[in-house]
């Protein structure tokens, strides 16, 4: 206990008969162990949902699917940095429960042990005591009061005594009992205050090891290029096979096939197979052979004599009506 002064629980015993201080001193203990009770069995139960979530983590990261076979492309570097992510929330979270376990459930279940409050809670049973022997010795005085002092004066004067002993004693030793209640009530409430500012602060530090995790698991997905995955599966199912040379398809082979034929049959013969020819129908008989193919009109070269006399013919009759006309003109003259 520190050497402060304090008055404020000792102020109320201006208010409470002893057997009601008595009682106000005790519940405030019971108050002060059944809160940090209640407030630290909370805390395991939060301890172990963090323990149950970190078992459900690593069940997770032996899960079966996507595996070494799986072909992830460009998805595996990804794939790995989330698994790393689960790995690393889960020894965050374990840590966390740790922490909750060792600096916020532990030292407050502690607290009930300490010595300050073994000693209030041996004080208040001094207290419990004392106020039975007051009371008693009120209860006496009142009694050989209503008998009066007939035979009874000594008897009146050792309970008289004894009341203003018990009196005394209270007087003495209550206010300073309360006052120690009101420094181990102020231990108690400061001590939870920074156990619970503790623990909430393991909460913070969890929760920002958590984001940053997140936030580089984030921009390795932003890296996954779609361009990569097309070009690496190209790569993939053509390695090592040689390139195929192009096949030409029905349609063109059946132009190219038409084309040929239609040279041939516009190509000249050559020697040979007039030779040939010549040869085969001489050994055919005279009865037996084709008769000769017609001979080509000479439409042409008619045509073009024709034109000829045409021309000429035109340029007789323009010659003499020129003579005609000269001839005229000269007899007038």
């Amino acid at each position: 206990m520190d050497d402060t002064t304090r008055t404020e629980y000792p102020s109320m015993l201006g208010s409470l008969q002893p057997t009601q201080a008595v009682h106000v001193l005790t519940e405030r203990v019971k108050r002060i162990n059944k809160i940090n009770g209640e407030i630290a069995e909370w805390l395991q139960e939060r301890r172990k949902v963090e323990e149950q979530y970190v078992l459900s983590l690593r069940k997770l990261l032996q899960f079966k699917v996507p595996n070494a076979q799986s072909e992830l492309g460009v998805f595996q570097a990804p794939w790995d940095k989330i698994l790393q992510a689960v790995d690393a929330t889960a020894q965050s979270h374990h840590q966390l429960a740790a922490n909750i376990d060792r600096d916020v459930e532990a030292p407050l279940r502690a607290f009930g042990t300490k010595p300050e409050m073994q000693e209030m809670i041996a004080t208040s049973g001094n207290l419990s005591g004392m106020a039975r022997d007051l009371d008693e010795a009120q209860k006496k005085v009142e009694t050989l009061g209503k008998k009066g002092t007939k035979g009874n004066a000594q008897k009146l004067e050792a309970a008289l005594s004894k009341l203003n002993s018990s009196t005394q004693q209270w007087d003495s030793s209550a206010p300073f009992i309360f006052e120690s209640l009101q420094a181990l009530d102020e231990q108690r409430v400061n001590q939870l205050r920074d156990l619970l500012t503790q623990y909430q602060t393991h909460e913070s530090d969890q929760a920002q090891r958590s984001q940053a995790t997140a936030a580089e698991t984030l921009a390795s997905m932003l890296e996954i290029s779609t361009e990569l995955e097309i070009a690496s599966f190209q790569e993939r199912a053509t390695a090592g096979r040689p390139r195929l040379e192009k096949r030409p398809s029905t349609r063109q082979t059946s132009h190219t096939a038409a084309g040929q034929s239609q040279s041939q049959s516009l190509a000249p013969p050559n020697h040979s197979q007039i030779a040939d020819d010549t040869t085969s129908e001489r050994s055919v008989p005279v009865e037996h052979r084709p008769p000769p193919p017609p001979e080509p009109k000479q439409e042409t070269k008619q045509e073009g004599k024709t034109e000829s006399k045409l021309r000429s013919r035109i340029g007789t009759m323009l010659g003499r009506r020129r003579q005609s006309v000269h001839s005229g003109f000269g007899t007038v003259t």
